[in-house]
This record gives C-alpha cells, sequence and structure tokens, in this order.
C-alpha cells in the first residue's frame, strides 16, 4: 500500500479552526466586533425591539449569523485569491464610530478585514472582496424570506414557533438589508468605495437590490 503523501497527513492533523484559516484571537475579535455593534443598535432601536415573544434574543442571535458571515466572507474571499486575511478591531474605526453615535450618525466601523499579498494589487481583486461582504447579505436575505414563507406556511398549525420562525425572518432581512447597505456607502475604508472603484455597474447593481428589498419588500421595518 503507498504511503499518504505529507501534505495530507499535516491536513489530517489540522484541527478545524486551521482548516478555515481561523485563530481564537480572530474568534475573539469578531466577538468583540459583534457585541459592539449589538449594544450600539439595541440603544438606537430600543424602542423597536421591546416587547415581543424572543424578540431581544433572536435579535442577537441574527446579528451574530450576519455580522461574522459578512466579514467572514470577505477573509475567504481574499484568501481564495492566495491572500493572508484576518479581521482585526480596529482602534480608529471604534473612535469614529462613538463620535458618530455621539453626533447621531452612526457609523459602525468597529473593525475590518486585512488582508494583504499579491493580490491586493490588483482593483478588481480589491473590488471583488469587497463586494463578498455585502454579496452575502443578499443571500442572507433570500434565506430570510425563505423563512418568512415557512413561518406562514405553518401559522395556521403552530403560533408559537411560526411567530420565532417570522421574527428571525424580519428580523433577518432588515437587518442584512442595514449591514449590506451601510458598508456600500462608497467613502473612506467601506467596501463600497473599494467595488465603485473597481465597477460601477456592480455597485449600482448591489444599491439596487438593497434599496428594492429595503423599499418594496418590507425591509426597512426594524430600521
Amino acid at each position: 500500500m503507498a504511503e499518504e503523501p505529507e501534505w495530507k497527513k499535516k491536513l489530517e492533523k489540522q484541527n478545524l479552526l486551521d482548516k478555515l484559516h481561523l485563530s481564537v484571537q480572530e474568534l475573539s475579535e469578531l466577538g468583540i466586533g459583534w457585541l459592539i455593534m449589538a449594544a450600539i443598535l439595541i440603544y438606537l432601536r430600543r424602542d423597536r425591539l421591546s416587547g415581543g415573544l424572543f424578540k431581544f434574543e433572536i435579535f442577537l442571535l441574527v446579528l451574530l449569523v450576519s455580522f461574522f458571515t459578512h466579514e467572514l466572507m470577505h477573509k475567504f474571499t481574499a484568501i481564495r485569491f492566495g491572500a493572508r486575511a484576518y479581521f482585526k478591531i480596529s482602534k480608529e474605526g471604534l473612535i469614529i464610530t462613538l463620535l458618530s453615535v455621539i453626533i447621531g450618525f452612526p457609523m459602525l466601523a468597529v473593525g475590518a478585514v486585512f488582508w494583504w499579498g499579491e493580490a491586493a494589487s490588483s482593483i478588481g481583486i480589491r473590488g471583488r472582496v469587497s463586494a463578498a461582504g455585502p454579496i452575502s447579505n443578499l443571500i442572507l436575505i433570500g434565506f430570510s424570506y425563505m423563512l418568512i414563507g415557512i413561518g406562514y406556511a405553518i401559522l395556521p398549525s403552530n403560533l408559537e414557533l411560526a411567530s420565532i420562525v417570522l421574527q428571525v425572518g424580519i428580523t433577518g432581512v432588515s437587518l442584512n438589508i442595514f449591514i449590506g447597505l451601510f458598508n456600500l456607502l462608497p467613502i473612506g475604508v467601506f467596501d463600497g468605495a473599494k467595488v465603485l472603484d473597481w465597477d460601477g455597474r456592480i455597485w449600482i447593481a448591489l444599491i439596487g437590490l438593497f434599496l428594492f428589498f429595503g423599499f418594496f419588500g418590507g425591509g426597512f421595518g426594524l430600521f
């Protein structure tokens, strides 16, 4: 029997985090970013989060999934192009976030995926990496609409379960529209600036989809 290649042996010895190119430190920073965003959004929208079955807990869970998915899609897309990438809390971003909340125009720039390598010099690759985050939010919006449909389907037979499923779906639509639109702002370090620099048509298409779901799909319900 032929001996297994050395690379395969090393891969089998890796744990799940190594295979996903993640570390405990990076997950900790993602968790801190999620908690900061949650605290700010709960404070700003405390009137709409009060009352309702499991509404507060659902909000935290959906925000966790949406935030982690958005940032990790940036990371994994950069890795796909041969770059090294990690999420890190930004001190400058935290200051901007705090000041923006104080003046009444919140800009939630708590952290970002930093990546480097030969691919980073390509405008096209930078644009694709930046677009990956908002695109992941669009996918989650589609999944959330599916949950809303399931919720209405089971409503006559199980009111309590239907209520939970509907709240997850509705919160998922609203949060992902907010995260996607916010990150597509064509300024500074936001995703939108890099996407627009790469291909203005892609930026317009993404903005258009989020606005469509927001205005015509009831997606601005939470914000």
